[in-house]
């Protein structure tokens, strides 16, 4: 398991625009091997008039996320 203790996410903000919501999160964690994990994301969703969600684009910062994982690789194969 990369994060032993999981990821905390939480929520910066809000925004509602017509049938889209804006989400500002951030991420807290500590990857097996002692590398901090804490991310920034935001995710646009957007509703139906059920409110149900159809559609998400979730931007984030993905070369922090490929540090973690070719980390964690390297001390995999170390061992």
């Amino acid at each position: 398991r990369v994060m032993p203790n999981g990821v905390q996410i939480h929520v910066n903000d809000v925004f509602i625009v017509g049938d889209w919501a804006i989400v500002e999160l951030h991420s807290l964690a500590h990857a097996k091997n002692g590398l901090r994990y804490n991310n920034e994301y935001a995710w646009f969703c957007r509703f139906d008039q059920n409110l149900k969600i159809v559609e998400v684009r979730a931007y984030l910062d993905s070369a922090l996320v490929q540090k973690v994982v070719d980390q964690h690789s390297a001390d995999f194969q170390d061992r």
